[in-house]
């Protein structure tokens, strides 16, 4: 009796070492943990359009981060429609997110959303775009104005002579929209510099996408036959525009096309010589910086610099 009572004895032991396990592992399942098995909380990440290839590239760069420091990343796409964000923004505050970092579809379809999420203390960081409202934890971006002050120089150091130029502007109203197209025209417009040689041949529209890029470029060409230059305010455009040219037969006229974001389909398009240069923006930088900020933020209340501006550089080979 005394050794089938021990046989029954080990026996329940392993069956409810068992159970205890399976408990374990059920209590942590779906959350984001530190290594040291701690749960690092979860951060909503807000893109604009993730059709734009070069946003994966924030987007990455946030999933990567957020990983290392042991939070999970609730990544939701705009599909560059404003509207959406609005009601993404409270589905994350409905998810109970400890933080949010957006990459605004528009500079003020989101504020009301966000001061709720400020009023919850839940810190909120902007990359590419701002959102004109208090209580931002920081305005992480690439200096756009900079950046077209780059490509207006690079170009005036490419053409000395100067040249009639096509500039294939971004969504109208946006931040970048603006402030590239700001730098580049301070140097290149001669109505802004009395130096500058080129000509403002005419303006497009091409909202950041590349099929809208692909069809007002195709109505430039249509409408002029003496183009040296096309100016688009994001590597996306600057790939319809290449394409444009290639469906009107005109790779041959030497038209340089000068994008902006240094994405792999621009580095492409430079290898093979149908883009000239692109300015490039570190947004792996700017993803893994921004959810150190708020990392921080939540560890021990640590706050960064309201704005920080994030340099750029002018590449013409891949």
């Amino acid at each position: 009796m005394k050794r089938i009572s021990l046989f029954v004895l080990a026996l329940l032991l392993i069956v409810l070492s068992a159970c205890g396990s399976g408990n374990d592992k059920g209590d942590n399942e779906g959350e984001a943990t530190n290594d040291d098995g701690g749960n690092g909380g979860t951060i909503a990440l807000l893109m604009a359009d993730l059709g734009n290839p070069f946003f994966h590239v924030l987007s990455d760069a946030v999933e990567e981060q957020g990983k290392e420091l042991g939070y999970e990343v609730l990544v939701y796409d705009g599909q560059n429609d404003a509207s959406k964000q609005p009601s993404q923004v409270e589905d994350a505050l409905q998810q109970g997110v400890d933080a949010i970092i957006i990459n605004p579809a528009d500079e003020s379809s989101t504020a009301n959303a966000l001061k709720d999420a400020i009023a919850q203390d839940i810190p909120v960081v902007t990359v590419d775009r701002e959102v004109d409202i208090e209580g931002i934890l920081s305005y992480l971006v690439t200096d756009n104005t900079k950046g077209g002050e780059l490509v207006g120089k690079w170009l005036e150091e490419k053409m000395p002579e100067g040249g009639k130029v096509i500039h294939m502007e971004g969504i109208i109203g946006t931040a970048p929209q603006r402030e590239r197209g700001g730098g580049f025209l301070s140097v290149i417009d001669p109505a802004q510099n009395s130096d500058s040689k080129f000509t403002i041949l005419d303006t497009a529209v091409g909202e950041f996408s590349m099929a809208p890029a692909e069809a007002a470029m195709s109505d430039m060409l249509s409408k002029h036959d003496d183009i040296d230059v096309v100016f688009a305010q994001n590597d996306t455009m600057a790939v319809g525009v290449v394409r444009a040219i290639e469906t009107a037969g005109r790779e041959d006229d030497g038209i340089l096309v000068l994008g902006f974001d240094g994405a792999k389909e621009a580095y492409d398009l430079i290898d093979e010589g149908k883009m000239a240069a692109t300015a490039v923006q570190d947004f792996e930088f700017i993803g893994a910086e921004a959810v150190n900020y708020v990392d921080a933020y939540l560890k021990d209340g640590t706050k960064p610099e309201e704005e920080v501006l994030v340099d750029v550089f002018m590449s013409d080979e891949k």
